[in-house]
């Protein structure tokens, strides 16, 4: 076993935006660098129960910023099934975006909130906060420090609130933290440590 961290932590370091390419996003999408929350959710445990998929699009709406809406196909298809148009209204919804302009994206928000595994780590490395919709998290390295999480139900609005109100803080906090998955060497670690093995006589 060889210890070479997180080679996600490369791949955002290395496919960021430069920082006119973030401008030009923001632009696309009428947004203002940390004035707006870029929102994405797709999970089973999120979308196919009505009840919690209009809580999920309720807490979302009542914020007072805007919010960015990626929409995943999932999620627009149990949009529609259960009739909710009128709530994701209230949202920016756009189509699925590609990578580099979602974490171009995340770097500008003041606030990412989200269901995926993989967001929970890309936002330790370009220093945002987040926060997570789900009942339990994988991503336990980052929970309590670049990810809140929350479960979905009445409260979760009032949560939400409270996160974008401390957006600003936490991501001062967060700036100078490391991030738990390593650094941007990962692959090559992992590289040598493969070289190391074929290379040993048998």
């Amino acid at each position: 076993v060889v210890k070479t961290g997180n080679p996600d932590v490369e791949a955002v370091e290395r496919l960021m935006p430069t920082k006119e390419e973030r401008s030009d996003l923001l632009e696309q999408h009428g947004l203002v660098r940390e004035h707006f929350v870029l929102a994405t959710f797709h999970r089973p445990e999120n979308v196919d129960d009505r009840e919690t998929l209009e809580s999920v699009l309720g807490a979302l709406a009542a914020l007072d910023v805007p919010v960015l809406l990626p929409l995943h196909p999932r999620t627009q298809r149990r949009i529609a099934d259960f009739e909710l148009s009128d709530i994701a209204g209230a949202l920016t919804i756009v189509d699925p975006i590609g990578y580099r302009d979602f974490i171009g994206l995340g770097a500008e928000s003041r606030l990412i909130i989200s269901d995926s595994g993989g967001v929970q780590e890309e936002v330790s490395v370009y220093k945002r906060p987040a926060v997570v919709i789900r009942r339990s998290t994988e991503r336990q390295e980052v929970e309590g420090t670049f990810v809140q999480r929350f479960e979905p139900g009445p409260a979760l609005a009032s949560h939400l609130a409270t996160e974008i109100e401390r957006a600003v803080d936490r991501a001062t906090e967060l700036a100078e933290m490391p991030s738990p998955y390593g650094d941007s060497q990962a692959p090559q670690r992992s590289v040598q440590a493969i070289r190391t093995l074929i290379e040993q006589p048998t």
